[in-house]
Order: C-alpha cells, then structure tokens, then sequence
C-alpha cells in the first residue's frame, strides 16, 4: 500500500474508483437504472475541475495497491456548511470493494485527518447515506452522528447522517 497526494494526472484512476465503488457500495440502496447509467466520464469532468481549481487547503489523497494502481481516495478541506460548529470535512471516500477491510480506509482518513491539523484544522464533519454499511466504519474512527438530512440522488430520497469529530487528534 502506498498513500500519496493525487495529481491531475491520477484524474482517471480517480473516476474509475468513484463510479466502480458507487455501482458496488450502493447498490440495493441507490436505484440500479441511477448506477447504471454512472459514467468515469462525467466524473472526469468534477473531478478535473478539482485539479484546475485547486484550494490552498483541500488536499485529494490517493491509496495505491502493491501494484501501483490507485484502489481509493479521499477528499477534503475546508467545512462547505456553516451550520455546524465543524471547521473541516471529508467531502469524499471512496475505496474499491475489494480493498475494503484492510486497513486501506483507515490509513486513508488519516492522512487526509493529518493534512487537515497541518492546515490548522480543529474538527471535522462528513456525510454518509444511513443505509451505507461504512457507518460502522466512522464510528469505529470515533465519529459520532449529529444530524441527519433527506437528499435525492436520481429519483430516490435517501437519509444523510452527518459524521463529526469535535477534536482531531
């Protein structure tokens, strides 16, 4: 395993591993017609926008396998709500099926955790459908639930947790 700062150049490895853990991750709770028609092209396009916009404290960090391919990633900086007394976030986590138990999201989330201190970062939030099993997950970092919101995705109207961690250590 190695862990790294992604680059534009990892751009379509990253859309790769976005859409496959979606169709994986989510599947029996996002409608299949929705991860169906989940294209690496339109991810292409977010997340190079990512990369050509760059903020001075999100970092995209990626996980690669022994192989030198990237099996994961993570997202983060900045807080995008100010309703809560959160001052960062893990936008995104994404990690292939295969890789998953292995220690892989861990080492992940904690190098994006320890991009976010350097940068001056006290707390932080996430996201997370509440039929996703990686609620188990985040608990087990420490994350504790504190709200809780509807959102669509396609047609569907699915629950949102929100994850914190008052203090990152």
């Amino acid at each position: 395993m190695k862990i790294r700062m992604g680059t534009i150049e990892d751009v379509t490895s990253i859309a790769q591993v976005h859409v496959a853990s979606w169709q994986t991750t989510y599947k029996g709770i996002i409608s299949d017609d929705y991860l169906n028609n989940l294209s690496v092209e339109s991810r292409l396009n977010n997340w190079n926008g990512v990369f050509q916009n760059p903020k001075p404290d999100h970092a995209v960090i990626v996980v690669e396998n022994d192989d030198g391919a990237i099996v994961g990633f993570t997202h983060g900086g900045k807080c995008r709500s100010e309703q809560y007394n959160f001052d960062s976030e893990v936008y995104s986590i994404y990690l292939l099926k295969e890789y998953q138990g292995q220690g892989y999201g861990k080492a992940l989330f904690s190098t994006l955790i320890n991009h976010l201190k350097l940068h001056n970062y006290h707390s932080c939030m996430l996201w997370v459908l509440a039929d996703n099993s990686a609620k188990a997950f985040y608990s087990s970092l420490g994350g504790k639930i504190f709200a809780e919101k509807d959102i669509q995705i396609g047609n569907d109207i699915l629950k949102e947790l929100a994850f914190g961690w008052d203090e990152l250590v």
